[in-house]
């Protein structure tokens, strides 16, 4: 992994209104970089091109995170994550990553990262992240790993995972499963009669009741704060906010909803400042040739003034 030094163990503070924004090729060589990120990177735009983007990694950041970040986005899914970074003069400063694969026929061709200040509060959870992370290394003893920029338990801790990873329609059929074996289990127990029928319809209905539950609550009431956020998008509203993530089945669709706000912000973001570099050099334009009018104009004035000084003197 490469390494950058010096480091000064100064911490450098970006506006959190600020995006910063970069796309690399497939590589990971820098294609584009707006006047924030070479701003805050130290960096000119000149010396960002076409180097490879870990020339701005900072040597504490474990390689546990950047391979997980890789094997993340070159299966095509996004990546976010709290990322400490090292400027051009030594000194770091922290942002939220969300990394987004630009896909050609399903295959990432390039990638887009947009960053953004994060909270004390994430930038000291990470800090504790990843000092776990290297005194794991270090002993050899792994109790967790980095799984799509989340942690993911190893060994025992991890028994109940796979039930939490089910997709949503491994979930129903779970559910409904559920609600058959209710409905079977009075017959099960020896009851026999009304009484096992009553109890059947009952221990069904309780089931059904359950299922529905979880489904208004996981499902239909996530879809709903997904159909809001979106029918803010469609209006434009950039400024509108949703919980991410959610902490189950939708959580896949809730993160890529929400990364495209995000990178509508950063591309609305670049053109707004692109617009303005455009509308300064152009009033700089206008200026400047509203001054040579008016020295060119201030000239042929002195030319007309000497040619009928030097017809004075002819006639004479």
């Amino acid at each position: 992994m490469r390494t950058n030094l010096p480091v000064s163990h100064k911490e450098y503070f970006f506006p959190e209104s600020q995006l910063l924004v970069s796309t690399t090729d497939a590589r990971g060589h820098i294609t584009h970089c707006n006047t924030a990120f070479a701003e805050v990177s130290g960096y000119s735009y000149d010396e960002l091109m076409g180097q490879p983007h870990n020339l701005i990694r900072h040597p504490d950041m474990p390689p546990e995170a950047f391979k997980d970040m890789w094997a993340t986005i070159g299966r095509g899914r996004p990546w976010s994550g709290i990322v400490k970074n090292r400027r051009a003069n030594g000194d770091h400063y922290w942002v939220e990553a969300n990394v987004t694969p630009i896909l050609d026929n399903g295959k990432p061709v390039g990638y887009m990262s947009v960053r953004f200040r994060p909270t004390r509060e994430q930038v000291a959870a990470a800090e504790a992240l990843y000092a776990k992370v290297a005194q794991e290394r270090g002993s050899g003893h792994h109790t967790f790993k980095l799984h799509a920029g989340r942690v993911r338990p190893l060994g025992w801790r991890d028994t109940f995972g796979p039930l939490h990873r089910l997709s949503l329609t491994q979930r129903l059929a779970l559910g409904l499963a559920g609600v058959l074996a209710a409905g079977a289990a009075p017959v099960a127990l020896g009851m026999t009669g009304w009484a096992a029928m009553a109890a059947q319809w009952g221990c069904s209905a309780v089931a059904a009741g359950a299922l529905l539950a979880w489904f208004y609550r996981s499902v239909a009431c996530v879809i709903n704060e997904v159909d809001d956020f979106s029918a803010a998008l469609a209006a434009c509203n950039l400024k509108s906010t949703m919980i991410k993530p959610h902490p189950h089945v939708l959580s896949s669709l809730v993160r890529n909803v929400w990364q495209v706000q995000v990178n509508l912000r950063a591309v609305i973001g670049d053109v707004r400042a692109e617009v303005s570099v455009f509308s300064q050099a152009t009033a700089r334009i206008s200026a400047s040739a509203q001054d040579l009018a008016a020295r060119t104009e201030d000239q042929a004035s002195s030319l007309q003034e000497t040619a009928a000084s030097m017809e004075q003197l002819a006639s004479t």
